[in-house]
């Protein structure tokens, strides 16, 4: 039976993690708090152990103990109750550089165009005790030298903002490496960089040297480059040598989950283990040593993997699930998804807000609740088919899970994921198993010949399939508008779905035909919201647009030598605000949007316009002015300068700006400037 207590102490404590980053509290007065709360707790406990009938008085104080445990964990990972976090120190002088920053690599990341990117938590500055995440940028140089998991760094003291993103809708890096828990970063030529020769001897660093070693021997032999990266992928969780073709072939495919090491992965070598390790349960106490056992061997796959964070989160949930399938009871299992939860985010509040640890509890929970009841729905006779028929409703049931959250975040939809997992799902045990074979034979230099051929073909075979899938394009829905609103509409029916299917019934029914009205309800409320007329002024480096929103239509103004609408930051801003249609309308020098006179001055300079009088003027392409005169004449309410002007001419402008006390927006620094008709002051974002 699923132990409700579980999902109720969950509950409370994933509100107090979200309240906790919400607001803040000093530490002491949390704890002072929590001692009251406890003192509460013990005698509700023992109040309830008194009465017949127990009322709700002891229940509400579990929730309230739990609710504050979250709200503290949360509190004790912010930087501002850490006395030795780095941010301290770049408080209290923000000019310092030439002071000395010791830090160890924890996460190699993905390299960009020109910079290696590494993850570094912070051991000392100028000797002195410090912690704390930081993104490291390495201009990339010929005689690249890339720095592994465990290297201690020594670096200069140069901590600066991670960027934001200059248009509405585009995706917020700063923001995601918050959810990391790294709030600053570093950009170092690679001279400014020195590894020490004593590196870290802990567990990170020995699994980053044996991934280092297995890849090594791997080089060795005679796999295709694109067929190594994707065995790295897939065995390692490196993609960092995938091109970028493969990439977004996979994720068109829908299958762009088999090149993490994550939940996926782990389930599978679970399932492949647990079979494998049948014949213990024949021996005495062979539950307990088979669950031990398969423990042990998850975490060796994760040494493997190098202890990667999505890896190391994967396999701490599979070990709770590894202990609860020898009960051989769906409820144990769910009890063991909850309780792994809640031990996770004690430890780390931080993973609530990560798309990887909301996507596989999602994934795993609908599959435990709902692929049972699917698989019931036919029974066929022959194995093979059986065996497809239990591939093809855990897909369907992993996507009832995933699918709100992938709307919600990436805004596209494989319409061909069925065939895609049909097909690769029920080889990916094989695929894992005999790459775990491969690795270790690679390693000891016992990897024949002709192994290493049937598995670069297996993967040059998985690539072309993936490839075929990726052609179709009309089967990828892209560009799909999903609300936070939609998102919890949603998952309130995929609720109301599996409550039916535990049990159909009239209640169940209509908790089911409530929950789609309350969707219906949220896309017409989402239809409706859009009305609001708006004008925005993007940042384009060297170019110039200008929009004009109303409902679901969007009119660009530009000078662009290409479509407006095929750059990322307008594809971005039509998902975001939900657009439907867009018009291209060639830069004009007067406009009226949204209640509001708008001037462009351009590079002729020419503003002296007798009557006019507009509320914003905007300069592009370095127009050579007299602002003062300008702004004497015109008299605006605000300022602008787009990303098609010289930099040093902007600086002029806001100085002359502040002067004359108009408020002056630089694109490049503020992001893109957006005012509504609705309101009289205008408003930047």
């Amino acid at each position: 039976m699923i132990n409700a207590t579980l999902i109720k102490i969950a509950i409370s404590l994933i509100a107090g993690i979200v309240l906790g980053f919400y607001f803040k509290f000093p530490v002491p007065s949390l704890v002072a708090f929590g001692m009251l709360l406890f003192i509460a707790f013990i005698f509700s406990f023992f109040r309830a152990r008194k009465l017949f009938f127990q009322d709700i008085f002891f229940g509400i104080n579990c929730a309230l103990i739990f609710l504050f445990l979250g709200f503290l964990s949360t509190s004790l990972h912010l930087p501002e109750n850490d006395p030795n976090h780095y941010l301290h120190q770049v408080s209290k002088n923000p000019s310092v550089s030439g002071e000395r920053l010791i830090a160890e690599v924890t996460e190699k990341l993905k390299p960009g165009l020109f910079q290696d990117k590494y993850i570094v938590s912070v051991k000392s500055i100028q000797d002195k005790k410090a912690s704390g995440k930081i993104l490291l940028n390495i201009t990339r140089t010929p005689e690249v030298q890339e720095f592994q998991p465990g290297n201690l760094l020594a670096l200069p003291f140069r901590v600066s903002n991670i960027n934001t993103p200059l248009n509405p809708h585009q995706f917020n890096y700063r923001a995601y490496m918050a959810n990391l828990g790294v709030y600053g970063q570093l950009n170092l030529n690679r001279n400014e960089v020195l590894k020490m020769e004593l590196s870290n001897s802990g567990i990170r660093s020995i699994a980053g040297q044996v991934r280092n070693k297995i890849i090594s021997e791997l080089r060795r032999h005679e796999f295709a480059p694109q067929e190594l990266a994707i065995i790295q992928a897939l065995l390692l969780g490196q993609r960092q040598d995938i091109s970028p073709e493969i990439y977004s072939n996979y994720a068109a495919a829908g299958v762009i989950h088999i090149l993490a090491v994550s939940g996926l992965h782990v389930g599978i070598i679970l399932l492949l283990l647990n079979h494998l390790l049948k014949p213990v349960e024949r021996i005495r106490y062979g539950k307990p040593i088979k669950a031990i056992l398969l423990i042990f061997l998850l975490w060796g796959f994760a040494l493997l993997a190098g202890l990667s964070p999505s890896v190391v989160r994967a396999v701490s949930m599979f070990s709770f699930i590894a202990i609860a399938m020898q009960l051989n009871r769906r409820s144990s299992v769910l009890n063991a998804l909850f309780t792994s939860l809640i031990f996770l985010l004690l430890i780390n509040p931080y993973f609530i807000f990560q798309v990887g640890f909301q996507l596989s509890y999602a994934a795993v929970l609908s599959i435990v609740l709902i692929q049972p009841h699917l698989f019931g729905l036919f029974t066929p006779r022959y194995r093979l088919v059986k065996y497809m028929w239990g591939i093809l409703t855990v897909t369907i049931a992993a996507q009832i899970g995933v699918l709100p959250l992938s709307l919600f975040y990436f805004h596209q939809f494989p319409g061909l994921f069925f065939v895609s997992n049909l097909v690769i799902l029920p080889f990916l045990g094989l695929l894992l198993g005999l790459g775990i074979l491969v690795m270790l034979l690679a390693v000891v230099g016992l990897l024949p010949a002709f192994l290493t051929r049937v598995y670069g073909e297996m993967i040059e075979l998985l690539n072309e399939f993936v490839s075929f899938i990726a052609s179709k394009e009309d089967f990828l829905f892209q560009e799909i508008y999903f609300s936070a609103l939609l998102l919890l509409a949603s998952y309130l029916l995929v609720f109301s779905f599996v409550f039916l299917l535990k049990k159909f019934n009239y209640n169940n029914i209509v908790f089911l035909l409530i929950a789609t009205g309350i969707l219906q309800i949220g896309f017409i409320y989402e239809k409706n919201s859009a009305k609001t007329e708006e004008g925005i002024i993007f940042h384009k480096s060297r170019n110039s647009i200008l929009g004009e929103k109303t409902e679901h239509q969007l009119v660009l103004h530009h000078n662009l030598d290409t479509s407006a609408a095929s750059q990322n930051l307008i594809k971005d801003f039509k998902t975001g605000r939900n657009i439907q249609h867009i018009r291209e309308i060639p830069l004009k020098n007067l406009y009226q949007i949204a209640g509001k006179t708008i001037f462009v001055i351009d590079s002729s300079g020419v503003f002296d316009i007798t009557g006019l009088n507009p509320q914003v003027v905007l300069l592009i392409n370095s127009p050579r002015i007299n602002l003062d005169r300008l702004l004497t004449h015109l008299n605006p309410e605000i300022l602008i300068a787009d990303g098609s002007n010289y930099p040093s001419y902007m600086s002029r402008w806001q100085k002359t700006g502040l002067q004359k006390n108009i408020p002056f927006h630089a694109t490049g620094e503020k992001g893109a400037f957006i005012f509504y008709s609705s309101e009289e002051i205008l408003t930047e974002e």
